[in-house]
């Protein structure tokens, strides 16, 4: 596995981390108020891409992500919520002039668990949940193909920052690694999950 799928991950989080200490120190200074707290309903959408990281798709690229979910606000600090998404990666080789294609996605539903730190109109965040992978494998070739679908239980954490340029609409940057595999054959589909949020409360 190259060094640069180890290290973009962390470069990530370290951008989302970073700007928490900015927020901390300059949250008195202006922008929005803080969000409306308790009972809010939360709509959200992400769109990023997914970055393989487990040495069953050493040789895959990054793919694209998308999900939407929805939470409810117990307070202005924690939420519990669903969310559905899709991920996918593609590998194309060439071995003695046959050409094969390789693809993975997934298609997860997942129960989330939200803790939020208000600062302002800033909005870190942690989170971590559960839910389940609808797996898809396809390689084909111009002397065989192949495709299997599997389901299988993942779990994920993650962290972000969201900034509400009003008080019900926000948009931000978040990172997620999740863990899952399909089975029969097994192969690991862990990966390092990198978005953009857009969302409202109501």
């Amino acid at each position: 596995m190259s060094i640069k799928r180890h290290v973009f991950p962390f470069l990530v989080l370290l951008a989302l981390v970073f700007p928490l200490f900015i927020v901390s120190s300059h949250a008195a200074d202006g922008g929005q108020d803080p969000p409306r707290g308790t009972g809010n309903t939360e709509l959200g959408f992400k769109g990023g891409r997914y970055f393989p990281q487990s040495s069953d798709l050493d040789n895959f690229p990054s793919g694209g992500h998308f999900e939407a979910s929805l939470m409810r606000n117990f307070s202005r600090y924690f939420g519990l919520g669903a969310a559905i998404g899709y991920f996918y990666s593609g590998h194309t080789t060439n071995v003695q002039s046959v050409t094969t294609e390789q693809d993975v996605n997934s298609t997860y539903l997942v129960l989330n668990a939200t803790l939020m730190i208000p600062a302002g109109a800033f909005v870190p965040y942690v989170e971590g949940g559960c839910g389940y992978y609808y797996n898809r494998i396809k390689e084909s070739s111009s002397t065989a193909s192949l495709s299997k679908e599997d389901d299988a239980f993942g779990y994920h954490a993650g962290a972000g920052l969201n900034w509400f340029f009003t008080k019900d609409y926000y948009i931000g940057l978040g990172g997620r690694y999740i863990w899952t595999q399909t089975n029969d054959p097994t192969i690991r589909l862990d990966g390092f999950l990198a978005d953009v949020n857009l969302g409202i409360r109501f």
